[in-house]
């Protein structure tokens, strides 16, 4: 029997990527291949170049096609926090007496959960959790439980309809016959934090180059969805811009910085392009233009950790939190740095995979795991 092989197509702030799949063994996947294209990317929910996209996404298909002999008809799009809400909904049902919930009743809750909501459309429900008889809570709704009462706390998420509608003219264009849109940062919350800790809030940074991403995943439902415009670009453009480096330079030099230094005051980094001369900058020049900007990061990430707070101002606050994307991580001592800022312990995630085991894989590899 053919594995079905599922395609994404993963919306970043620096590359559009594409990659392909298929079910492994013991909950495991393998990839058949992965192909991707930068571009200028977004900020505040709106496209820098909207007008390349499709010429942009039709080269990546192309090659993609032509370099693993595969043609893309389905297609699982991720979209970026910047272009989704969520909200959280509670739905009481109760019954004449004891009942035994069957798939159609489970369907229709999760049907009726969603709203009409300017701009927008429902692209995901999912159950926070739910509550039954003897205030007994279960994440999951199947057709083994019995119920006068349920309750049930579902999350929904909904994307930009004008991201919607120029996705579907673009891959309609080229030949994709039906998308599927997902939450890029669910879909990380899901796969790479392990389910035993969500049965209470978790939280889930990703920092990626031109945007940031805050998700809190409880159950298999977002509790919260934030998201603003600063990533590692914006480190990468201080060094530049600071100390006049060209961009190159100043990535080269994002990635040598370590902030646990502490340097004597004519310490230097040296900064070598191609065959240039080396230049040298100063350590702590340096090391303090990116501690200027991470408490840039920290003060905005204190807003979504106080919003959740406010949202769900009975449960536990010193929640777990976790950290992925390529925007910080590979900073040396950023996320200590960071953890300083929030009081709180921070962890590193990327995914458990041998040949994509880096922050930098973690949505699309997550969006792919979804779609399996």
């Amino acid at each position: 029997m053919t594995k079905k092989i599922a395609v994404v197509l993963d919306i970043g702030s620096s590359k559009l990527e594409l990659m392909a799949g298929a079910q492994g063994l013991n909950n495991t996947f393998a990839v058949y291949g992965k192909y991707s294209h930068s571009y200028s990317g977004f900020s505040d929910g709106e496209f820098f170049e909207e007008e390349k996209l499709e010429s942009i996404i039709a080269n990546l298909i192309e090659n993609f096609e032509a370099k693993f002999q595969l043609k893309i008809k389905e297609l699982t799009v991720s979209v970026p926090s910047e272009f989704c809400i969520s909200k959280n909904k509670k739905i009481t049902i109760t019954f004449a007496k004891t009942k035994k919930l069957t798939k159609a009743l489970i369907d229709k809750i999760y049907s009726n959960a969603g709203e009409q909501i300017n701009d927008y459309s429902l692209i995901h429900v999912s159950p926070i959790y739910n509550v039954l008889d003897n205030d007994i809570k279960a994440i999951d709704l199947d057709d083994s439980l019995k119920t006068s009462k349920l309750t049930c706390y579902v999350s929904t998420i909904y994307a930009q309809n004008n991201l919607l509608k120029n996705m579907n003219n673009i891959l309609s264009n080229l030949g994709v016959l039906k998308v599927n849109y997902v939450s890029s940062a669910f879909c990380e919350a899901l796969y790479l934090i392990n389910p035993k800790t969500i049965e209470n809030n978790v939280m889930l940074i990703d920092i990626g180059y031109l945007t940031t991403s805050v998700a809190v995943i409880r159950g298999k439902g977002l509790t919260l969805l934030n998201s603003f415009s600063m990533g590692g670009g914006h480190i990468m453009g201080d060094l530049a811009g600071r100390i006049k480096l060209t961009v190159k330079q100043a990535e080269i030099l994002k990635r040598k910085i370590v902030l646990s230094l502490n340097p004597a005051t004519y310490d230097c980094y040296e900064v070598k392009e191609s065959n240039e001369n080396i230049k040298k900058v100063n350590v702590i020049m340096a090391n303090q233009i990116v501690i200027d900007r991470l408490n840039m990061f920290a003060s905005l990430i204190l807003k979504c950790i106080d919003a959740c707070h406010s949202e769900n101002s009975s449960e536990e606050k010193n929640m777990p939190i976790y950290l992925t994307g390529g925007g910080i991580s590979y900073i040396k001592g950023a996320k200590e740095y960071l953890s300083t800022l929030l009081n709180c312990k921070i962890e590193l995630l990327a995914p458990p995979l041998v040949e994509f085991n880096k922050p930098t894989d973690s949505s699309v590899i997550a969006v792919l795991d979804f779609a399996i």
